[in-house]
């Protein structure tokens, strides 16, 4: 067969798409030119590489996809220097430029995780022959290796062509840039585009950590006749909910994006990560639907993490690890995949891995207050309070001294028997004024602390004033009862044990105060029961207490019996 045979139908292959097929009839080619030498032309040689390399890339073979890349480029070079004119004698329009080789090697070494070699053959390319999706990866690059004024002008260049290129849209916006600025970059697209400057405004807010103002651009465009029902807007919009730490919110607009599109992957990590996070039966429940039924070979990252929550929620805390490991290896800016991890190995009390997985997320990621309360635990239960409270006054910062930041470092206070009781208070009174919401645990423990003092009558006061303007919780109402209880109020006890037990039927310590309302429960038990909890037992709030009524049962060998790597394994995957 003449090679112009050959080639003709190389090239219908590669439109009918047969890769594998393409591959060995290279193969057989390229044995037959180091048979014949003179069988086909340098030309000829150089179209067949790339297309086996083309070949293999499509059948994930990256490896060997880039060697014959390389040999090609390198082959171009040789011939070019041979050339008097400088020029390659073809006019075959579909035989890929030095920089489409390139921008392919590249691929390749994206694909195997050598992201400095990526960027490194990138920049071999004069800038004159920069395309838009060559700016648009060195733009990536630099931005993940720290090089951000790099970053910058590459992404900016890209808009020049692309107006409407999203992503370095969204790049230039984490990156610092004002939203005005963007907006001038595309303001002669925006005019025909009505929801790109609205979208542009939701970005800018949202990067710039003003989440509610977030929320309201992205609700303007969530209209009928714009986008309404968009899950990527319905995804934006559950980050800024989770960043201002209203989870059910977050939770709830996740879910309903996935109604819309149950293939989604975006957010099915947070989704899963706040789920695991409730504990709650019926969040669990829903966690193993999450879990996918595919092949592993297709998962994505968020696929890992998904089901590494569900072996959280459910205490297997090795197979979680492991799972996070997983996650990790397919994207290392994955903040859930670090937040899973950690609160495995959190678990597993391999403390200095937590505390370092815990370090890499907040870098990615620094007002997200889940990865702030994993570190402090991880202090705590090592017995470093210094590290613990110092980690806790920057989380006030970071979260813009929310009620939330306020309840971390009171939480850190209340195991530290050097703290002041009056800083202690004090941090404790302002998390509960900022607490419009009551989504924190800060007014319980502000309540047991009061009730430790044996102060009853004010924490009654306290209590009640709260209850009154917010939806009351089974916790509240069973610290009333021991209120009521201490100042020998039975009847009003009584009352509010049985309203704790109807908002929680779970609620074990309701249970006891109900039975032992005129009987065993003394005034004594109740002072030394509160006392005990500034002595260095573990605050439980209402979140761990759903998670520790989930189950009769602690997790034994016998309830995770597969062989799984060990903890030191897990280790080792970094």
């Amino acid at each position: 067969m003449k090679m112009e045979a050959i080639l003709k139908n190389l090239q219908h292959l590669r439109e009918q798409e047969l890769h594998s097929n393409i591959a060995k009839i290279c193969n057989l080619a390229l044995t037959l030119g180091e048979q014949k030498p003179g069988s086909f032309s340098i030309q000829a040689k150089n179209q067949i590489l790339l297309y086996y390399a083309d070949a293999l890339y499509q059948m994930h073979q990256y490896l060997q996809a880039e060697h014959f890349y390389r040999q090609a480029l390198e082959m171009r070079k040789n011939s070019l220097k041979k050339s008097k004119n400088h020029k390659i004698n073809d006019n075959q329009s579909d035989i890929p430029s030095d920089v489409d080789i390139k921008y392919k090697i590249h691929l390749c070494l994206i694909a195997l995780k050598q992201n400095s070699a990526a960027k490194e053959i990138l920049q071999t390319i004069p800038a004159r022959m920069l395309t838009p999706k060559i700016n648009m990866a060195l733009g990536c690059l630099y931005r993940d290796c720290g090089m951000e004024r790099s970053a910058l002008t590459c992404f900016k260049e890209v808009l020049k062509e692309c107006p409407l290129a999203l992503d370095a849209i969204e790049n230039l916006l984490k990156l610092g840039v004002k939203g005005t600025e963007v907006s001038s970059l595309i303001v002669d697209l925006s005019s025909e585009v009505s929801w790109l400057n609205q979208w542009v405004k939701a970005q800018a807010q949202m990067n710039a950590r003003e989440f509610a103002n977030a929320i309201k651009s992205f609700k303007s465009m969530d209209t009928h006749g714009l986008l309404k029902d968009n899950t990527y807007l319905s995804v934006s919009m559950a980050y800024c909910y989770h960043y201002m730490c209203e989870d059910n919110k977050a939770i709830s607009i996740l879910q309903k994006a996935l109604r819309l599109d149950p293939s989604l992957v975006a957010g099915r990590d947070l989704l899963s990560t706040l789920l695991a996070e409730s504990g709650t039966k019926d969040h669990i429940q829903t966690l193993e639907r999450l879990v996918p039924s595919m092949d592993t070979s297709l998962w994505q990252c968020e696929h890992w993490i998904v089901l590494g929550n569900y072996n959280l929620a459910t205490k297997k805390y090795d197979k979680a690890a492991y799972f996070g490991q997983q996650a990790l290896v397919m994207d290392r800016t994955n903040v859930d995949a670090y937040l899973l991890k950690a609160n495995a190995l959190l678990h597993l009390k391999e403390y200095s891995m937590v505390a370092s997985h815990c370090t890499e997320a907040l870098q990615l990621c620094s007002y997200r207050y889940d990865i702030h309360k994993c570190l402090v635990e991880c202090y705590i239960q090592s017995s470093r309070l210094r590290e613990a409270e110092s980690v806790a006054i920057n989380a006030c910062r970071q979260l813009n001294f929310s009620a939330h930041g306020y309840c971390l470092h009171a939480a850190v206070l209340l195991k530290d028997p050097m703290a002041s009781s009056k800083t202690l208070r004090k941090t404790l009174e302002k998390a509960v004024s900022l607490d419009k919401n009551g989504l924190t645990t800060a007014l319980p423990m502000l309540a047991e602390y009061i009730m430790s003092d044996q102060q009853y009558e004010q924490a009654v006061e306290l209590i009640q004033k709260h209850i009154d303007s917010h939806r009351p919780t089974s916790k509240l109402h069973l610290l009333l009862a021991d209120c009521f209880v201490a100042l020998r109020k039975d009847e009003d006890a009584f009352t509010h044990y049985n309203l704790a037990l109807k908002l929680d039927p779970n609620n074990q310590k309701a249970t006891e105060g109900l039975n032992n309302i005129g009987t065993s429960m003394s005034v004594s038990k109740i002072d030394s029961y509160y006392s005990s909890m500034f002595d260095g037992t573990s605050y439980q709030t209402p979140s761990s207490t759903a998670k520790n009524n989930l189950s009769d049962h602690e997790a034994d060998p016998e309830s995770d019996t597969d062989a799984w790597p060990a903890v030191a394994d897990v280790s080792n995957f970094d």
